[in-house]
């Protein structure tokens, strides 16, 4: 083993170890958040059930009825009293108004709260009620100590101190567990109970309000990770390296064999591989588990591609002959397509242009054009379900047929009933193909023509405008014996052109799944609606493969276009 693999191995080491070692944080980390939600829980749980007990038992020593009556003076007055008295709660005139609220039942109500805030060691007691409008804490009984201790009708907001907003003291009110816990400098830290006060009817006038401190439950927090953390790293840190060494000796030193016989096999020339090859089966990994199947795998997969490169090797001698058919089968189909336009053209009453491009090497689409007498022009186009060679062979069949038997003579729709049927006999493979075929008496101008389920034709007029002519369509041929066909008729004047075509130009598809689609045809072609039929067929094809841009063309596009000469 080279100095390459041995740093690969390494390195897959390496990587294996952190993986091992971030999964034990992570662990360590979900397990210490856990253990906190189970300490922390049922520890605020005890702290809220007793201060609440404390608060049932100050209300119940204060009593109910003493309750609404302080609560509904302190609301009068504060309430009454005007705002820019109010704001200024220390001065004289707002502390006049609160003072005679302060009589003989209220200092003992208040001295309830400070008997049980003394006895259960909290570190304030207060009942209080909010007011929404100016977001305060207004005191209607202070337990604090004296020099300390608010008024009935103070109050406390985040203009002169820190209060909870009311969705945290909604939640309070709510939970079992749940209370506002804030850090001071001088108290450090204190959790804040809220217990909603009743009056008889039950409606909730106010709550109580109860602070203490919970540094004790904080240093027991801290103890606990302080021990629990080092415990935990070094135990996971120990396991990760026990891990590490065993996914070395039982996972990567197997690996870094594979991949050094892989690279060997390799480098072994394709022309030198034989049945005979054993790279891999030399090995001899016996681990017992997944490692060791890989390599039986692999064993296997040596022998197999020996074996494949031999078919390969076969295949590709077939491959080199069937190219080279289809190359003669590409020739044969392009000669079939008449391609005499110079000639066919040189007639007075017309001039025309075609021309098919396959999206394989061979296509399924084809065109004619024929002179059935001297004064009949045959015309086709047609496009042949599917691609490749089934199609090209369908196709010589079906253009063979139209053809010879439009020489005969006959209306288009009897021609393509005839060869309707003839290709139904035995279509066992059921292609089938969309025809346009028509016959245009040089004369006249007049055009009889029949529609297999093709294309709609474009035919541009007097003002050389091109506009789609939505003919009636027949069923496709071959897809069902004994099918009628219809014709239909139009007059072709002088200068009158016709455009047919195959659908891979109206399906032509580009990178945005766009199709080329009817509007753009008729777009195209009257932008080159003066061009010869040789011009104006290169023109479209052109629009269409910039339109496609780098998509591949998936379906034949065959065209054609007649100008009528008169």
């Amino acid at each position: 083993m080279n100095v390459v693999d041995l740093k690969k191995k390494r390195s897959l080491k390496r990587v294996a170890f952190r993986a091992i070692l971030i999964g034990a944080f992570i662990i360590l980390f979900l397990s210490v958040l856990i253990e906190l939600v189970l300490f922390i829980y049922p520890t605020l749980e005890n702290y809220k059930r007793e201060l609440n007990h404390e608060g049932e038992f100050a209300v119940s020593l204060i009593g109910q009825e003493y309750l609404e009556k302080v609560f509904e003076q302190v609301k009068d007055v504060y309430y009454s009293t005007p705002e820019d008295i109010r704001h200024d709660q220390y001065g004289d005139e707002y502390v006049g108004v609160l003072l005679p609220i302060v009589d003989e039942d209220f200092l003992n109500a208040r001295n309830i709260l400070t008997t049980c805030r003394e006895h259960a060691d909290l570190e304030n007691v207060y009942i209080t009620f909010f007011d929404e409008q100016y977001e305060r804490l207004v005191y209607v009984i202070d337990g604090n100590d004296r020099e300390h201790a608010f008024l009935p009708g103070m109050w406390l907001s985040n203009e002169n101190g820190t209060i909870d907003p009311p969705k945290i003291i909604d939640r309070t009110l709510k939970s079992d567990w749940f209370m506002p816990i804030t850090y001071g400098t001088v108290q450090g830290w204190t959790a804040t109970n809220y217990e909603a006060i009743l009056d008889h009817e039950g409606n909730m006038i106010g709550f109580m309000t109860i602070n203490i401190t919970i540094n004790s439950f904080a240093r027991q927090i801290g103890m606990f990770l302080a021990v629990y953390i080092p415990v935990m790293v070094i135990a996971l840190v120990g396991i990760a390296f026990l891990a590490g060494k065993t996914i070395n000796k039982r996972l990567i030193i197997p690996i870094n064999k594979l991949t050094v016989a892989a690279r060997k096999y390799t480098s072994i020339s394709k022309v030198e591989r034989h049945v005979d090859t054993s790279v891999f089966e030399d090995l001899s990994i016996k681990t017992g588990d997944e490692i060791e199947e890989l390599w039986e795998t692999m064993v296997d997969m040596e022998d197999d591609v020996s074996q494949a490169m031999k078919q390969i090797r076969d295949a590709t001698k077939k491959q080199e002959r069937l190219a080279t058919e289809l190359d003669l089968a590409k020739g044969i189909q392009a000669a079939a397509l008449p391609t005499d336009f110079k000639e066919i053209s040189a007639k007075d009453e017309f001039e025309l242009y075609a021309s098919m491009t396959p999206a394989k090497e061979v296509g399924g689409d084809f065109y004619d054009f024929f002179m059935i007498d001297e004064d009949h022009l045959g015309l086709v186009i047609a496009d042949v379900s599917g691609k490749g060679i089934p199609a090209a062979l369908f196709m010589m069949i079906s253009k063979s047929l139209i053809k010879t038997r439009a020489m005969e003579g006959g209306r288009p729709s009897e021609i393509l009933k005839f060869v309707n049927d003839s290709l139904c006999e035995d279509n066992i493979n059921e292609m089938f193909v969309t025809v346009w075929l028509g016959i245009l008496t040089l004369s006249t101008g007049e055009m009889v023509a029949s529609s297999a389920g093709h294309e709609y034709p474009f035919i541009a007029g007097t003002d050389g405008q091109f506009e789609v002519y939505k003919d009636p369509h027949g069923l496709v041929i071959g897809a069902m014996e004994g099918s009628n066909y219809k014709d239909y008729d139009f007059r072709l004047e002088k200068g009158h052109k016709l455009f047919v075509y195959t659908d891979g130009v109206a399906e032509a598809t580009n990178e945005n799944d766009e199709l080329f689609g009817l509007e753009r045809i008729e777009e195209s072609l009257n932008r080159c609606r003066d061009h010869s039929p040789e011009e104006l067929i290169k023109y479209m094809k052109s629009e269409v493969d910039t339109f496609a841009g780098a998509m591949e063309q998936f379906d034949d596009i065959t065209m054609l276009c007649l100008l009528y000469k008169g």
